[in-house]
């Protein structure tokens, strides 16, 4: 995948080259991210090793200014944490065999953010799971906004208020405008103080009478 998005910045599938970029960006995007969750550049090449497709990149010239790490599983309904879906980053869980593209970040360089670059990437990560014959794609979005209220509620009223569209989070709330639907709170996915440590699984089918068989589990 290669293709031109609003007008002047380049969206393709990553390649090696740019994974010390990819590796940089993600500790200006996610500070106050755990340094194991963060992904390092060798990290960032063995996952175009396993699944190159889902691997994809923003350039601006040829600097990074985003990207976003996927792989493929089954939808899951419980508990799973952000380094166990992503076998510790390494993404051995990726199972292409599986019915979901399961997007485990998408970072947008705070330069660069407000622009609709996260829009496209999802778009395209929607692509990904037609070419691929996938019910479309899955991920547990950071409810970063809790950092300014978690005086005023616990993280478990935060993302009941949020499924039930009784507040706005500005990560959780514009991933609904992209399409996806809300199903429950992970906590303690991630270690994340902004987030409460906890995010909100979704997804975003290609069809829009697809719903998530609750039978279905993923393996890890």
């Amino acid at each position: 995948m290669k293709k031109e998005i609003l007008g002047k910045y380049i969206l393709q599938t990553a390649t090696p080259e740019y994974a010390k970029q990819e590796a940089e960006l993600q500790k200006i995007v996610f500070p106050t991210l755990s340094e194991e969750e963060l992904m390092t550049e060798a990290q960032y090449k063995r996952h175009i090793e396993i699944f190159p497709e889902g691997q994809m990149i923003v350039l601006d010239g040829d600097r990074v200014i985003a990207a976003t790490t996927t792989l493929i599983q089954n939808y899951h309904k419980g508990h799973h944490t952000f380094l166990e879906i992503s076998d510790n980053l390494w993404l051995g869980t990726h199972d292409p065999k599986a019915d979901w593209i399961y997007g485990l970040d998408v970072s947008v360089h705070p330069d660069y953010q407000g622009k609709g670059i996260g829009r496209e990437i999802y778009n395209a990560r929607q692509e990904v799971a037609r070419q691929l014959g996938c019910l479309g794609q899955m991920t547990a979005g950071m409810p970063i906004g809790y950092d300014k209220v978690k005086d005023q509620m616990t993280i478990a009223e935060y993302c009941d208020k949020l499924i039930k569209g009784e507040i706005v989070d500005p990560t959780v709330t514009a991933q609904t405008k992209c399409g996806f639907i809300l199903v429950e709170p992970l906590f303690d996915y991630l270690d994340d103080p902004r987030s409460g440590n906890c995010s909100v699984l979704m997804y975003w089918p290609l069809d829009p009478s697809t719903k998530l068989n609750e039978n279905d589990y993923l393996i890890f």
